[in-house]
């Protein structure tokens, strides 16, 4: 039986039609698309659905916080998705809609070995805790807790949480940010634009980069870009060793996103990734626990599929 997953972020669409059976499913079929060609989720799924194609269940993952039965809008798109009436609209038993982080949580059960790069080992615990955090367009954060097979993910909105520099440095960072409104959260230093921030901290008068130029030209060795990657890695260290201070993760800490993969040659340098330990007392604590890198960027498709998977046998 046929059904839909959808991982929608604030850039990207990414969907997959599968078919179930009990106990697994297999890929139909898988697209990306951009966001700004459409208007709304009715016409992504219109584009993406063929003649032929009929899917019986649907879950969507939403970058935005999603609360069950009411109409989800976007964090970062301006969409209003109403889960009720895309099952009318697509003829469908029931639509799911799920917060992206949500969907990233259950995707960490569908990862193959090489969709993951340990930093550290730790002292990793059957069944504790997994605490997933993931800079991309904004920044997510969930908690999955229980095993891969009856797993429940927490989601949350600590992205919107505020930012704690820890040095000097990023001291100085988060006066420079504090200007235009006073406030600076998590996401607004930890996130795509939030790197182009950091870019701007560092670089000084000059023309802005977008953040696919930083990363590219900041490993190429050009010494602003660096310097802005460098302290864009040790304030993801800085937020994720404080948020699994809060959460003792013994199943892991996981960084997803966009952005994470590619700062992996920055991420393994010893002296930033010490920066997630370096909160005293509590260095020996989070020397235990295991430090990974998503490599996949499905991980959170996987999780929509895996979710919308059980449905579609649920109501067969």
């Amino acid at each position: 039986m046929q059904f839909l997953a959808a991982d929608i972020g604030g850039s990207r669409a990414r969907l997959l039609l599968g078919e179930a059976e009990a106990g697994a499913w297999r890929t139909l079929r898988r697209e990306i698309r951009d966001c700004a060609a459409f208007t709304g989720v009715e016409a992504l799924l219109t584009d993406f659905l063929r003649s032929g194609d009929a899917p019986r269940t649907a879950c969507i993952a939403l970058a935005g916080p999603v609360v069950p039965g009411v109409p989800v809008q976007m964090t970062n798109l301006p969409w209003r998705v109403d889960g009720a009436a895309l099952a009318r609209t697509f003829q469908m038993a029931s639509v799911r809609l799920i917060n992206d982080f949500v969907a990233q949580g259950h995707g960490l059960a569908e990862l193959s070995p090489e969709g993951l790069l340990t930093l550290q080992e730790g002292a990793p615990q059957a069944g504790a805790p997994k605490l997933l955090l993931g800079p991309g367009t904004g920044l997510g954060m969930a908690l999955v807790v229980g095993p891969p097979e009856a797993a429940e993910v927490l989601p949350s909105e600590a992205g919107h949480m505020d930012f704690a520099p820890g040095d000097d440095e990023g001291v100085a960072l988060l006066a420079a940010l504090r200007q235009p409104s006073g406030r600076v959260s998590l996401e607004t230093v930890l996130s795509g634009a939030g790197l182009e921030r950091i870019y701007a901290f560092v670089a000084g008068e000059g023309p802005p980069l977008r953040a696919e130029e930083i990363n590219a030209a900041g490993l190429a060795g050009e010494p602003r870009a660096a310097r802005a990657l460098h302290l864009f890695a040790r304030e993801l260290f800085s937020a994720a060793g404080n948020l699994a201070l809060a959460t003792l993760p013994r199943g892991g800490v996981y960084l997803a996103g966009g952005i994470a993969p590619r700062l992996v040659e920055i991420l393994r340098r010893p002296e930033v990734l010490a920066v997630f330990r370096n909160k005293p007392p509590m260095v020996d604590v989070l020397a235990s626990l295991p430090l990974h890198v998503v490599l996949d960027d499905l991980l959170g498709l996987w999780g929509a599929a895996r979710v919308t998977a059980r449905m579609t046998v649920e109501v067969s």
